[in-house]
This record gives C-alpha cells, structure tokens and sequence, in this order.
C-alpha cells in the first residue's frame, strides 16, 4: 500500500525540515516543502498530493489562507493549517476555505498524526458523499422526481451523519486540549471513538451507493455456487459476535444444501433482515433463518408467503411459475408491524410509527428488496403486533451437481 503523500509548506527551513522527518517517521510521503503560497500552487499542479500541511502566515504577497482558497478552487486536496498565531480577521478567512483542520503550534507528534488521519477520514467521507448523491441522481427518470430524491439524501445524510460528526470533531478537540495530560489510553480509547463513527457514516455512505448502483442499473446480478448452509452459519456467527442484545440466532436448513446464488447480494438480504429483527426485538429473544427448497410442482408458490396480493413484492409471476425455489424465512418475536403500513415498508426512507426512538435510516428494507427482484425473486412480510414478524423471500432455485465446485464463503 504506497504512503499517504503530503506537501509541506513553511516558511521557517528550519521548522519545514523538522515536519518533514516527523512525517516520515509516521510512516507518510513529503510530496516537497516549499516556502510561499506560490511555490505551494506549483507543486499541488505537479505532483498532486494526499494532503497539504499549510503554515496560515507566509512571507510574500499570497499568504496560507489565500493558496488554500485557490487549491480548494482548482483541485480536491484537503488542507490542514497550520499556526502559532494569527488575529481574528485571518482566522475568519481561514475558516472560509473549508480547511480540514488545524494544528497549533508547538505541537507533538501524535497531535499531527490525529489530525492527519481524521483530515483524511473526513476528506474521504465527503468524497464519497458526493459519488453517492451523483450515482443517485443519474438514475432520477424526470426532474421533479430527481430533486425530491435528492432533497430526501441530503435530508437524511444530514441527520444520519450529525450524531457520527459530532463524535469526530469532539474527540479531535479532546485530543488537542488534552495532549499534554492525557495517558496514551485514553487517546486510543478516544481514537476509538472515531474509528467507530466513521464506520457507521461508511455504512450509509455504502448504503447510498447501493441505491444508487442499483437504480442506475448498474448493479448485476453474478451467480456462482456457494455452499448455502455454511454460508448463512458464517454470517450468523458473525452476526452473534456483535449482538449485544444477547439475541439467540438460529439457522434451520431443510433439504438444502448448495446453489448457485449472487454471494454479495444474499450477504445483503439476510444481514439487513437479521439485523432488522435483533432491532426491532426484545434483548434475548430468538431470530430464526428458516431454508428450504420446494421442487417445481409443489403447490402454488403465491401459498408460500400466506400473505395478501399487497404484502408480496417483486417478481410475482416467477413465484407463481413451476420452476424449483428457495425459500428464505427470518422470523422474530418483536414488535411487529401495523397492519395498514406492511404495504410501505419497502419504500425507500420509510419508517413505521412505532419503532420510537430506535435508530434508522429507512434503506436497509428498499436494499433487500433491490438485491431480491436483480436474483429475478420475490419478497413478503406477515406481522402481528406485540407477537412477530416474519420475512419470506423466494428466489430461483439452482441445485449443484457433486461435481461443481463451490466459491469459499
């Protein structure tokens, strides 16, 4: 993996030489050090950099403040600025460029590497933030259509990340407040923190782009055989690992055993369905993952979800066909679901009244429902309130032969 590549830019030779060796000794690339904003414009065209470490106050006509602004407008490079003083005024400007942080001088080695790292956290987040809202709205069949979306994103992207964000910048300023008294265990445990916050807003982010892949039409379905059994056992496992709740996961296989199926997409259909019932369940109650394979012929597969026209959702002329089917079951014993919205929880956003205060972001059941009807499937819910529900997907069915080889799970 090649180093992170960083442009140093300082007036003080002396201080740039001391940056650039504390840089390297962290396991980063120096790009350059260079000593005017001028220099700093020249060498961001040249030779593009990861990150740009810049000093606020520069001798010569263009100070930091102004060769931040000008690589802001012509290239995507975050800015870390650095500064033992500066009045008001400059701090005002400094602020204007959107800069992705800043480092107090003196300052100590960790304390550059924290702002580094969370500097390029947030520059990544962004990045994507914008590949997602972009992805998304190509997809958008006409203009009324594409600013409602796209006024949903930013409203749920701005609530969803708040929370993560403010865990981000309030651990950056624990960390530079208390540089000097804090033990090297409390700055993990605070690193921690933003290792954890930034996992969630990832998960969005990738939610995001999902959506948007999905409704682009640029996410495909690709088969290959897979070990059914041992495949779900390893993502309920996993799953047991981070079940805080202490939920008990159970898996009942019946007569199968492997098929060829999308991996990547049925990892999406059981993890958001799994996680869904812990959710939305009492702490210690039991999820059940219920497999089974019903041979063409066997009955109408419409029968297979005992639900109304209005609770199945997806290829519904495959369900009543004669072809050989998967039927994937996730039940709970939680909450359940009001009678008059089962029709609305596959839309995208939507959240049922009574789910409170737990938290969610209404996509995880709109991405199960996408990854369900690329597999050629279909999906449907039955709930009662106070006892359970129970999620019924039926995808087309490809028994293996003793010959065909299995993808590793």
């Amino acid at each position: 993996m090649n180093p992170i590549r960083i442009l140093v830019v300082e007036d003080e030779i002396i201080v740039a030489e001391d940056i650039a060796g504390r840089l390297k000794k962290l396991g980063y690339a120096v790009t350059a050090t260079v000593a005017s904003g001028e220099e700093a414009l020249e060498k961001v065209a040249e030779n593009r950099p990861d990150l740009v470490l810049m000093d606020i106050v520069l001798k010569g006509e263009m100070d930091g403040v102004t060769a931040a602004e000008k690589i802001r407008t012509r290239v995507d490079v975050p800015t870390v600025f650095l500064t033992a003083y500066a009045d008001e005024k400059t701090l005002e400007r400094a602020k204007l460029t959107n800069p992705f942080g800043y480092i107090i001088k003196p300052f100590q080695q960790n304390d550059l590497r924290v702002a580094i790292e969370i500097a390029l956290h947030r520059h990544e987040i962004e990045t994507k933030m914008r590949e997602a809202l972009k992805t998304s709205e190509a997809a958008k069949e006409s203009v009324e259509e594409k600013s409602h979306r796209q006024n949903q994103y930013i409203s749920m992207a701005a609530h969803e990340l708040r929370n993560p964000l403010n865990a981000i910048l309030i651990s950056a300023e624990l960390l530079e407040l208390d540089r000097t008294r804090s033990s090297n265990e409390s700055q993990v445990k605070t690193l921690r923190l933003v290792h954890s916050a930034t996992q969630k807003m990832n998960k969005l982010i990738d939610d995001m782009l999902f959506m948007g892949r999905a409704e682009s039409g640029k996410l495909k379905c690709n088969p290959l055989p897979i070990n059914l059994v041992e495949f779900c056992q390893d993502l309920l496992d996993q799953l047991q690992l981070g079940n805080e709740t202490k939920h008990k996961l159970t898996l009942i296989p019946s007569n199968v055993t492997s098929a060829i199926l999308d991996q990547q997409l049925l990892h999406g259909i059981i993890t958001n369905l799994i996680v869904n019932a812990i959710k939305y369940s009492p702490s210690g109650g039991e999820v059940s993952l219920e497999l089974e394979c019903r041979q063409a012929g066997e009955g109408d597969k419409a029968a297979i979800f005992c639900l109304s026209p209005h609770c199945l959702f997806g290829n519904s002329k495959f369900t009543n066909s004669n072809s050989p089917s998967l039927i994937i079951r996730i039940r709970d014993e939680g909450m359940g679901i009001p009678e008059m919205e089962v029709g609305k929880i596959f839309e995208m956003f939507y959240r049922c009244k009574n789910t409170g205060k737990i938290k969610g972001n209404g996509l995880g059941l709109t991405i199960v429902k996408k990854a369900v009807e690329l597999q050629g499937g279909a999906i449907g819910c039955e709930s009662k309130i106070g006892i359970g529900t129970t999620f019924t997907v039926v995808l087309p069915y490809v028994a293996l032969s003793s010959k065909t080889q299995l993808s590793k799970t």
